[in-house]
């Protein structure tokens, strides 16, 4: 039962991620959900998609706009994601910690998928929350969290600069750098490294996928921030056993 409530409560997240996924890139207040196309406010039995697909009435009912895919996989995702993280921590800080990470994480996939950005008004309140959360984190100490922090924000500050001089402007934005600092600091030293070298792995099979599959082509810049969530993700729920694995198999 505690895990369904859990994941209702992702359901909600998800509500909320997506109207925070298209009212902080148009630089508005969260707003009451509403349709993009006509700007109408949606009924409230529209205000989390997912129902509204079940039952077949995922349309404005202003100008019959369809609701994007994007809202149920959201809402399904944090669901998801909010189930499993009771399962694995059950009640403990880690939990409550992790809960926030992953709505943040969210509305990075969103914003930086459709409009590839990732946003200051989201990253620094992040990377506050994350240097505040350091302290109180079972099993890390706030030097470790500060090394982290820095690596992987001196790491990406440095590929940005390379990746934009040799592929130019665009190949990877500040928004990046600052997602991975704050990645650094919730995983820390030295699982920062294991993060960065999944990032690069994933985002390296990921790319040369949608290449050969013609999805893109090698001058089309690709959004790097999943890749980043991605290895993120990865280490903060398998990092050791990751890095066993790596070096002892």
């Amino acid at each position: 039962m505690t895990v369904v409530l859990f994941a209702l409560l992702g359901l909600l997240v998800g509500g909320l991620v997506n109207q925070l996924g298209s009212d902080l890139p148009a630089r508005r207040a969260l707003t009451r959900p509403h349709c993009p196309h006509c700007g109408q406010n949606r009924p409230c039995q529209q205000w989390l998609s997912l129902p509204a697909y079940l039952v077949g009435r995922a349309q404005c009912p202003s100008c019959n706009a369809r609701i994007s895919l994007r809202h149920p996989l959201a809402e399904i995702g944090l669901a998801v994601a909010y189930g499993y993280l009771w399962i694995t921590f059950g009640p403990s800080v880690k939990l409550a910690l992790y809960l926030v990470y992953s709505a943040i994480f969210a509305i990075v996939l969103i914003t930086d998928i459709e409009r590839r950005l990732i946003l200051n008004v989201l990253m620094f309140p992040a990377i506050l929350f994350a240097a505040v959360a350091s302290f109180f984190t079972p099993g890390m100490v706030w030097q470790s969290a500060l090394a982290g922090g820095v690596i992987g924000l001196l790491f990406f500050l440095g590929a940005a600069l390379v990746g934009n001089a040799v592929f130019g402007s665009g190949a990877l934005g500040g928004g990046d750098v600052t997602l991975a600092a704050f990645i650094g600091l919730i995983v820390g030293f030295p699982l920062i490294v294991e993060a960065l070298v999944l990032t690069i792995l994933i985002g390296a099979a990921i790319s040369l996928l949608l290449i050969v599959t013609r999805v893109r082509t090698l001058h089309d810049h690709i959004p790097y921030g999943p890749f980043l969530v991605a290895g993120a993700i990865a280490t903060l729920l398998w990092g050791y056993p990751i890095a066993d694995w790596f070096l002892y198999r």
